[in-house]
């Protein structure tokens, strides 16, 4: 296919699911993808799933290698995380200011990248979005471009799905790659990183707390700020991680098994 082609594939899954909605507690049914469990390494079941939703419209449309490849994720390694996924753009120079449809447009809530879509139309000084988990749905919305919310574009890799015609990956996990021990899914946990607040931000500050790393005077609140990041930093050094700062998979299961 051409990389119009392959635009025009992509628009039209998403505009295909307008007005799915969630049901209680997150619930979509876009989480239950066993391919999205291979992508982050557990399912982000009952989560926020805006980033989610443009995953699996990536996947559905180019299958599973392809469409990690095309959003520059490791399988294994993805993020369902807006200002990480947006990082993932930056960092292979595809981040932008200027929209194409087809792009992932990411947007500031509360101070961060907290929110995404994807551009189905650039129309005069505006655009059209897809976004997952908007109003708890998948919605249409309209911008005009330069929008102080707009952070900016990642242009996916389309040359990756230009030319091809490999099928799509089955839907149906490995079951014996599932239930290896070193590939253990943790179900449910998201990926936190600085400027993250909630329940799961708490529980990892418990544990760090509990191992006696300094959270500074806010303690275990729920916010994770500058000196979260630096005890998770420490964390991962203690234990022969990446020290990124951001609690992943394998920070997860440091944590957990700490």
């Amino acid at each position: 296919m051409t990389i119009d082609q392959a635009k025009e594939k992509l628009i039209s899954w998403v505009t295909a699911q307008l007005g799915t909605h969630e049901s209680a507690n997150n619930w979509n049914k876009y989480a239950e993808d066993p391919r999205l469990v291979k992508l982050y390494g557990w399912s982000l079941q009952n989560q926020p799933w805006c980033d989610l939703f443009t995953d699996e419209a990536f996947i559905e449309c180019f299958g599973l290698e392809t469409g990690a490849a095309m959003t520059y994720q490791r399988i294994g390694g993805g993020s369902a995380a807006c200002r990480q996924s947006a990082q993932f753009f930056r960092d292979n120079g595809a981040f932008m200011q200027t929209p194409e449809a087809g792009d992932v447009v990411f947007f500031y809530y509360d101070g961060a990248i907290n929110h995404q879509g994807i551009v189905v139309r650039v129309a005069g000084g505006s655009i059209i979005t897809v976004e997952g988990n908007s109003s708890d749905a998948v919605s249409e919305r309209t911008y005009q471009i330069g929008d102080s919310k707009i952070a900016g574009y990642g242009r996916p890799k389309w040359s990756l799905a230009a030319g091809e015609s490999a099928e799509l990956d089955e839907k149906e996990p490995d079951e014996q790659e599932i239930q290896k021990p070193a590939q253990k899914v943790l179900v449910g946990i998201p990926v936190l990183a600085r400027g993250d607040i909630g329940g799961a931000v708490a529980a990892a500050q418990g544990v760090l707390k509990y191992q006696e790393y300094d959270l500074g005077v806010a303690g275990v609140d729920g916010d994770f700020g500058g000196a979260t990041e630096r005890a998770v930093k420490a964390f991962q050094q203690a234990h022969g991680l990446d020290a990124d700062g951001i609690v992943g998979r394998d920070t997860w299961t440091a944590l957990l098994n700490a």
